[in-house]
């Protein structure tokens, strides 16, 4: 990502390739005056800057043959005119779930037994 794109953006793409030294970037624009530009360095060391005529359609081309390049770029971050860059955009947190009670274990107790021949007092009493 770079901060300091022309004032008039309307879409870019940061690409990221391994190399010898550490790693290349380069990021694409493209404004809405119809300018696309380009910059390029060292990963973390963007310092080259590069601008040319041409639209989205032209900038996509660009960066789909960096992509299927020798050099195989991969795209680490885009940008919109209405959210910015991707990995600066406000992460809405996620809303948690709501809490499912826990159904509470039953307890399983033994039965008692009663002997009704022997124990009649034990039988059932009737308050009515």
């Amino acid at each position: 990502m770079i901060a300091n794109l022309q004032h008039d953006t309307i879409y870019a793409v940061h690409l990221r390739a391994a190399s010898s030294s550490g790693g290349k970037d380069w990021v694409g624009s493209v404004t809405a005056l119809g300018e696309i530009h380009t910059y390029w360095g060292k990963t973390g060391h963007i310092k080259q800057h590069a601008g040319k005529r041409g639209d989205t359609y032209t900038l996509n081309k660009i960066i789909l043959q960096k992509m299927q390049g020798k050099d195989k770029y991969n795209q680490i971050d885009e940008y919109s005119q209405q959210q910015g860059w991707q990995s600066q955009r406000q992460q809405t947190p996620q809303q948690a779930a709501p809490a499912v009670a826990k159904p509470k274990p039953q307890v399983v107790t033994k039965p008692i037994a009663v002997d009704w021949v022997d124990a009649p007092a034990a039988a059932i009493q009737w308050d009515f």
